[in-house]
């Protein structure tokens, strides 16, 4: 029997990634369900309303989608497209026991460093069982499919409770705890002239440069 990949994940999570500087989006689900034509899984729901969108360890930036009220850049919108570009796949995904071909069957929620891009497979009708596929543009076979939810991906991503590395960028990986900024502390951080991962001065924070 099926089981919603989400449940009590993000509590667990949280054991390996404190939410000490987390903020809820306060996001209009029901308005993004309609925007979206379909809702979002439950673990991202609770992620987005303990943590925030934002960094883990400067190694990984959990996205955010936004209404159209918004001020806020959509992350999701822009990697999703970026994301959708590359599915479907010319060969099937490794993990992938069911995937669908259309060109829509990818949402994005996360990016990393090294272009790697995070996420749901929407492989069926319910996005509490959609499974996390990982973009690594970079290799000859760029997706890979994983049956577990964000959070639990997450999770298992810190503590290296899978069978590699699932991303070229290796920060995080077996790293045991993760640390999380919301995108607002971020800025708040480098608006003074600190770097938001290490605290110390940042030379180039605030700096202008004439574009191009």
């Amino acid at each position: 029997m099926n089981r919603a990949y989400g449940r009590n994940s993000v509590a667990e999570l949280t054991q390996v990634l404190a939410p000490t500087f987390g903020t809820d989006e306060s996001i209009d689900w029901e308005l993004l369900s309609a925007r979206w034509g379909t809702r979002f899984p439950g673990d991202y729901i609770a992620f987005m309303q303990i943590f925030g969108a934002g960094g883990i360890s400067d190694s990984l930036e959990v996205l955010r989608p936004s209404s159209p009220s918004d001020d806020i850049i959509d992350g999701v919108t822009s990697a999703t497209a970026d994301a959708r570009d590359q599915w479907p796949p010319t060969t099937a995904p490794a993990g992938a026991t069911d995937t669908a071909n259309a060109e829509d069957s990818v949402i994005a929620w996360g990016v990393t460093p090294a272009a790697d891009t995070l996420c749901w497979l929407t492989s069926g009708t319910d996005p509490d069982l959609w499974p996390v596929a990982v973009l690594r543009a970079s290799l000859s076979a760029p997706w890979t499919v994983y049956p577990m939810g964000m959070a639990e991906f997450l999770h298992r991503l810190i503590v290296g409770d899978l069978d590699s590395c699932p991303l070229g960028e290796a920060t995080l990986w077996a790293a045991g705890t993760g640390h999380f900024l919301h995108w607002r502390e971020e800025e708040r951080l480098l608006g003074e002239g600190f770097d938001p991962w290490t605290g110390e001065p940042d030379p180039l924070a605030n700096i202008k440069f004439d574009s191009p």
